[in-house]
């Protein structure tokens, strides 16, 4: 049976669906006609979502919408559409949800130009919410996009349309009826390739979802003539464009997060929603308006800090320089990317020139290569002779993938740090010994680690007998911090000593409890190489229960490292009792790993 206008008809002049009787047509898209109705039973409003009866000539399908249908309604959120029932009789297939009195989140965005970044923050951070309670369910929504997301009059934000996007054996007859041309714009590449998708796969749309709201189009559209095969090509092979190239104002830390939500391969994206909220919510909290408040108001309360306590020194040379050769090494790479393509595309003929290309690219990078180490090597010298104690996790290195460097004039340095230290000689001199006093309190709860709020969980390092060993025959003392106790190591040192080509190299840091345990949760805070380049790299995570040798993963990376915190729960489904947890990594450059908390 072909689909023909005359299937769809019974759907346009319905006026009644059992104890349903139809108002007005909402609107309609390539799964179905959405109605106002009233139920005559209870006496409420509600939406039906009629299915196009094309779609329901296969059984197959009809249990897919049954089975669907019965996931969705075990979900009760407040951030998801609830569906009420499903309705079934000779000729029609119906979904009852909830009537929400609003508007999708394209027409939103369109009628609020003026929209703050902050609320559209709350809305992402909604909507990741909504997406988190549905992945508890093993739900994966599919089809995530402006037209799935409601604004409610009130204010709040509902997903519709969970597990209803694409039939899993791929027997969709939803092109036909066009309602996979807007799909296609917030398609993860691995559902375009028919590879198996997960939790991420929604991660992905749910990126190109908050492009949309902070640049205000997509990442990824066609040409006139290229139509949703261009799309497709782009989604695969193209790299996204950096948010806050297009757009100055949007914070780095979000232009990166965005950026690694539209990572080509799912490994390299955020484990979980979870994950990507809480990173939403840290963007948010540390917006420019919102931190100059904050300063105005702790300066405010506490009148004897001197106005020269709280500035800070320019950059120093060395970490200018590094700024701008991770800069200009990100633009040669995007430069490469696209121009290698059109070059083999001209001179399809001409090897030798590629040829050439190809080795002029590696002499470049490996140039910039030395160079950034070189600066590395003078900050640290610079910053031993001060007898400053560095931090291994700068925060600036936390942003500085994609944003272009401020410079500033480090010339006036010294006098900069003379005058400090003049000031602090007189003050010291003084009665007053309050600046100081309240200068040790803030460098003491600004060197203080951040803990880890582990809902009445307790860290099993702190509790139980273990011990720890490396790949590198290091020494650990469960008396001091180590990785797996709040602390973090470094391997691989001496890797840097080779700057012309980079040679990867594999280990591992294993905890091996003297009694099995029972682990509720493991928080992996940090895998990473910092800016380097981290291609061909991975992070294994893996337990050993109790019952035998076997080793089973519960997380992997692969080609991008862990700078984002990684939460794993259920390790009790795994495995009840847990003899040993280990971190195996390869890297082709000095690797942060830690802290791993083990939670019981």
């Amino acid at each position: 049976m072909s689909d023909t206008p005359e299937q769809n008809q019974p759907n346009e002049d319905l006026t009644q669906l059992g104890s349903y009787i139809i108002e007005s047509r909402l609107g309609q898209g390539g799964m179905g006609i959405v109605y106002r109705a009233i139920d005559e039973e209870l006496g409420r409003p509600v939406a039906i979502k009629v299915l196009h009866p094309h779609l329901l000539r296969h059984e197959n399908l009809k249990q897919r919408f049954r089975r669907e249908a019965r996931m969705h309604a075990k979900v009760m959120h407040p951030n998801i559409v609830t569906l009420l029932s499903l309705f079934e009789d000779d000729t029609h297939m119906a979904l009852i949800m909830e009537l929400i009195e609003g508007e999708d989140l394209k027409a939103y965005l369109k009628n609020n130009p003026d929209l703050p970044l902050e609320k559209k923050l709350s809305i992402a951070i909604d909507v990741l919410t909504g997406l988190e309670a549905a992945h508890h369910f093993d739900m994966v929504h599919r089809d995530l996009k402006p037209a799935n997301v409601l604004v409610s009059n009130k204010g709040e934000i509902k997903l519709l349309d969970f597990g209803l996007a694409k039939p899993e054996q791929g027997e969709d007859d939803l092109t036909q009826s066009g309602a996979t041309v807007g799909s296609f714009r917030y398609m993860a590449p691995e559902q375009i390739l028919n590879k198996p998708i997960d939790a991420r796969t929604d991660l992905y749309a749910f990126g190109i979802l908050l492009f949309y709201m902070t640049i205000g189009r997509l990442p990824f559209d066609a040409s006139s003539n290229g139509g949703e095969f261009e799309i497709m090509e782009k989604q695969v092979r193209e790299p996204a464009p950096i948010p806050n190239k297009l757009d100055p104002s949007i914070p780095p830390a979000l232009s990166d997060l965005i950026l690694k939500l539209l990572s080509k391969s799912k490994h390299s994206r955020p484990e979980s929603a979870a994950v990507v909220r809480e990173k939403v919510i840290d963007i948010m909290a540390h917006l420019k308006p919102a931190a100059n408040k904050s300063r105005k108001t702790q300066q405010s309360s506490n009148p004897n800090v001197s106005k020269t306590s709280i500035i800070l020194p320019p950059p120093s040379n060395a970490e200018v320089a590094q700024q701008w050769i991770q800069h200009g090494k990100e633009n040669l790479r995007r430069l490469w990317t696209n121009t290698v393509p059109k070059l083999k595309k001209l001179f399809s003929g001409l090897s030798g020139i590629t040829l050439l290309f190809i080795v002029l690219g590696v002499l470049v990078i490996a140039v910039l290569n030395m160079a950034e180490e070189s600066a590395s090597q003078s900050e640290k010298e610079i910053t031993n002779n001060h007898g400053v104690q560095t931090q291994e996790e700068p925060t600036l290195s936390q942003n500085s993938k994609t944003t272009k460097p401020i410079v500033k004039q480090a010339s006036n340095n010294d006098a900069i740090k003379n005058k400090a230290t003049k000031t602090a000689v007189s003050k010291q001199n003084s009665s007053n010994t309050n600046i100081a006093e309240q200068t040790t309190i803030q460098t003491k709860k600004l060197n203080q680690p951040k803990t880890e709020k582990t809902d009445k969980m307790v860290l099993l390092t702190q509790k139980v007998a273990y011990t720890v060993t490396r790949s590198d025959k290091s020494k650990i003392t469960s008396k001091r911090k180590h990785e797996f106790k709040g602390g973090k190591y470094v391997f691989f040192n001496d890797i840097n000593k080779n700057t012309w080509f980079k040679t990867a190299k594999r280990g591992e840091s294993k905890i091996a409890f003297k009694q099995p345990q029972v682990i509720s949760k493991i928080i992996l805070h940090k895998a990473s190489v910092g800016r380097a380049n981290f291609k061909r790299g991975y992070v294994y995570l893996e337990i050993q229960p109790a019952s035998g040798s076997k080793w089973i993963r519960i997380f992997e990376r692969k080609g991008d490292d862990v700078d984002i915190k990684v939460v794993i729960n259920d390790i009790i489904k795994s495995s009840p009792l847990i003899q040993a947890v280990r971190i195996r990594f390869k890297s082709a450059y000095p690797i942060t790993i830690g802290p791993i908390d083990i939670l019981s």
